[in-house]
């Protein structure tokens, strides 16, 4: 007999490609995940997968039957989220996923408000690289991202909604000596220095390749990619490595003062992309959105409406693309 568990456990082994990864992923053991698919074999009466010890294939029957079992189990999510606009927002389930520097902006904020405003909504919160969560997106796992989305567009097949824009900089202790040099020197010296910040998409390094004068992205000084801000704080005000991240999640993640953060910044070094950076809400095009996701959509664009006015208004400063040298 079919099962929608057992869908699920074939989709996320054809996307690892091992049942241990697949496994782990499920939070099932080994053994348990090897009889659901067998069981799911019977069931057909095919043989869907391939096992080698390199690793695990799609049969050619499990190739034609994964985009169906793909397909119902969207259905199945859609039935959900069309029973949870009957429930409404009070006592609904939302799973959204936010990237890195997004959530250190607002998300802390946003989960208060929603506790003390809908305390029977029940809220899971997926923060990773927009990377990871728009492959997530796809599969139908999340309702809906937030995410700074320059680096890699959503597909055409999604929605995207502006949210107020972000921006990204070179972070570095206080009395780090990159601060010390004039625009020509700190330029020349910043690739002594290691790079850290979150796992970024190609489109990402490549402005990054530019800023660093190097012939090839795989050049970079990458010492850390780690997708908590909090973590990448730490080593950078332990070291002297330069951090790649947000004004906004900087000043969010240091709490001394809005200043403090800012003056954290390498003066003569901008990101290619120094402008604002749109943040956007994503989701799938035509996918219904339950009465609580709307709900956390509209609070999510009132938290960042209100961030404190000295952000905003040293956001509103335009930055010269590239190196400023002046």
């Amino acid at each position: 007999m079919l099962n929608l568990r057992r869908l699920e456990h074939l989709a996320v082994i054809a996307e690892e490609k091992s049942f241990l990864k697949a496994a782990l992923r499920l939070n099932l053991t080994q053994p348990a995940l090897t009889r659901s698919i067998q069981t799911l074999e019977e069931s057909l009466g095919l043989q869907l997968l391939n096992r080698a010890h390199d690793g695990v294939s799609l049969t050619d029957a499990g190739q034609r039957i994964l985009p169906r079992a793909l397909q119902i189990l969207g259905d199945a999510e859609s039935l959900k989220r069309e029973a949870q606009q009957l429930v409404g927002v009070d006592s609904g389930h939302v799973n959204f996923g936010v990237g890195v520097f997004p959530a250190e902006a607002f998300l802390t904020r946003l989960l208060i408000e929603q506790v003390r405003e809908k305390p029977g909504l029940t809220v899971d919160v997926d923060i990773g690289n927009w990377q990871r969560l728009r492959g997530k997106l796809q599969r139908n796992e999340l309702d809906f991202v937030v995410a700074l989305t320059h680096s890699l567009p959503p597909p055409a097949d999604f929605e995207v909604r502006p949210l107020p824009p972000q921006r990204f900089g070179f972070f570095v202790r206080q009395s780090h000596p990159l601060l010390a040099l004039d625009a020509l020197a700190q330029r020349q010296a910043l690739r002594h220095y290691k790079l850290i910040g979150p796992v970024l998409p190609l489109q990402a390094r490549l402005a990054l390749q530019e800023i660093y004068e190097l012939p090839h992205h795989e050049e970079l000084p990458v010492g850390l990619s780690c997708d908590s801000v909090a973590v990448l704080q730490s080593v950078m005000l332990s070291s002297d490595s330069v951090l790649f991240a947000t004004h906004e999640a900087m000043a969010s993640a240091l709490p001394c003062a809005v200043s403090a953060a800012q003056g954290l910044a390498l003066p003569h070094v901008q990101y290619a992309a120094a402008q604002a950076l749109a943040t956007s809400v994503i989701h799938a095009q035509g996918r219904v959105l339950s009465p609580a996701a709307l709900w956390l959509i509209g609070k999510i664009e009132q938290v960042l409406a209100s961030t404190d006015p000295e952000v905003n208004a040293s956001l509103r400063v335009a930055e010269p693309p590239g190196l400023n040298l002046s």
